[in-house]
């Protein structure tokens, strides 16, 4: 239903994750809230959504095998896999063989699809005078994506004429450890590198989750600030809406994403604010981590050829991910040389990373893959799964018609000098030599080997190294064989 991504260990990784961690009072408090079942159903995937669908308007349990039947036999897995996430999610309960919709989430989508209830929760337009400033679609994507890659720019370490991140923005990125304080600042880490790979949604989602874990740490209300979260996602582009009726999480919270280029205010205690393109896009098209799979698509087909769907599956399903939008601009030859046809002063920071570059010009930069390049990355957390990933999502579409699309004297290079890299790893350990007896390193030898703690031995020059555990066993049984020759 929800695809997996990265995150920091400890740490629910999808907004589905997060919501079946809820309890089933804090979920209550959420589904009575329109706005975030519209959100949380357009999340779902299409199996998931037509099965919501088909018991929306029923007030009385179906028998799970009912269930099962809706789709043809070798789509009744995916179902049954689907009816078990629901439940996990709380939006399905089970009780005695049937299943029934959560009857609050079930009331507030109706209201969120029909117009009824409390319609506030979908946010309160701004019908006061406006500012001076002419804020327009066009105007609010280019203040956004200002923002955003401002924040791209200063994880890659490029420095760029994009107004520097706040204190507010650093402390989430180095929360999420996307990035790490080091002697020369902050520097990007595997998992901020992972999160450049990631499509613009992913990567605002990301933000959202880690701004939940902040909230947990200070103590907000966690509920509040989710189905603030989930109003957010569903305004409207270009509208302005009313600070009036926000509490002060909300109003604290609306400051914060303003830095991430989220949201827009004129100022601190402006009365209104207007959504951006990189948070309502979040509930359309796929832009979040929720895309149903070929598999979804093909059970749903099933389920409607069947006529037992309440939802007709030829329209395009709103949960479907978006497909790349750029168009790969990287060519790379059997001798690591590289080219890329851009001028995006991003691509080429992110580029920078792990590639020797040579020449720059208006639209074509050259460089190449070196032992000193990609170790340089390593060295950052990069690995060489990331970058040859990295690699072929952007490869040249002359070079998208190859299988396999890099070549494998290339990607068999980047995983050598890895290998190369990671021949040695340090290990805590202590050295013993200069036994005055043989008999006495013997004794200890056979008492390391049986205890299993040793890591090199030279029985020839008598000398041993054993792990940092080891050392503490070996003290005790030196310290116990001195006790006794002094009593000898």
């Amino acid at each position: 239903m929800f695809t997996q991504m990265g995150s920091e260990e400890g740490f629910k990784a999808t907004i589905a994750e997060y919501l079946e961690s809820l309890p089933a009072q804090f979920c209550r408090r959420v589904f009575s809230n329109p706005a975030a079942c519209l959100a949380i159903f357009r999340l779902l995937s299409t199996v998931g959504k037509q099965l919501v669908m088909s018991m929306l308007y029923l007030d009385t349990a179906i028998k799970l095998q009912d269930i099962y039947q809706w789709a043809k036999a070798e789509h009744q897995p995916l179902v049954r896999s689907k009816v078990h996430q629901l439940r996990k999610l709380q939006i399905l309960a089970e009780e005695r063989g049937t299943v029934s919709l959560n009857p609050i989430f079930r009331e507030q989508l109706r209201n969120a699809l029909t117009g009824g209830g409390d319609f506030s929760s979908f946010g309160i337009p701004f019908t006061g005078s406006m500012s001076s400033r002419g804020v327009s679609k066009k105007w609010l994507a280019s203040y956004a994506n200002d923002r955003w890659e401002a924040i791209l720019h200063f994880m890659v370490g490029h420095s760029a004429d994009a107004e520097p991140p706040s204190e507010s923005v650093r402390g989430i990125l180095r929360m999420s450890r996307l990035m790490e304080d080091s002697e020369d600042g902050m520097k990007i880490t595997n998992s901020g590198f992972q999160f450049l790979l990631q499509d613009p949604g992913s990567q605002v989602w990301t933000v959202l989750l880690q701004y939940l874990r902040l909230a947990e740490m200070q103590d907000m209300d966690v509920v509040e600030v989710l189905n603030f979260m989930f109003q957010l996602v569903s305004l409207q582009l270009g509208r302005p809406y009313s600070t009036e009726a926000l509490t002060r999480n909300q109003q604290k919270m609306l400051s914060e994403l303003c830095s991430f280029g989220l949201l827009y205010q004129d100022n601190v205690g402006a009365p209104q604010f207007y959504p951006t393109h990189l948070i309502t896009s979040l509930s359309s098209s796929g832009a979040s981590h929720s895309g149903p799979s070929s598999a979804d698509s093909a059970a749903a087909a099933a389920a409607g050829g069947a006529g037992r769907s309440a939802i007709p599956t030829g329209a395009k399903a709103t949960g479907e991910l978006a497909k790349p939008s750029s168009q790969g601009f990287i060519i790379l030859e059997t001798n690591c040389r590289m080219y890329a046809y851009t001028n995006s002063a991003l691509q080429i920071a992110i580029l920078n990373l792990f590639v020797h570059l040579v020449n720059r010009f208006p639209n074509f930069i050259t460089g190449a893959l070196t032992r000193d390049s990609i170790r340089r990355a390593l060295a950052r957390g990069i690995t060489a799964d990331q970058i040859i990933t990295f690699l072929t999502t952007h490869a040249h579409p002359q070079m998208q018609g190859r299988t396999p699309v890099l070549p494998i004297t290339v990607t068999d290079q980047i995983r050598l000098w890895e290998q190369e890299r990671n021949r040695l790893r340090p290990t805590a350990a202590y050295f013993y030599k200069d036994f005055g007896q043989k008999q006495e390193y013997e004794r200890m030898f056979k008492y390391a080997q049986d205890i299993g703690v040793i890591i090199w031995a030279s029985n020839e020059k008598r000398q041993l190294v054993v792990t940092r555990q080891g050392h503490a066993k070996i003290a005790e049984l030196v310290k116990s064989q001195r006790a006794n020759a002094a009593k000898q």
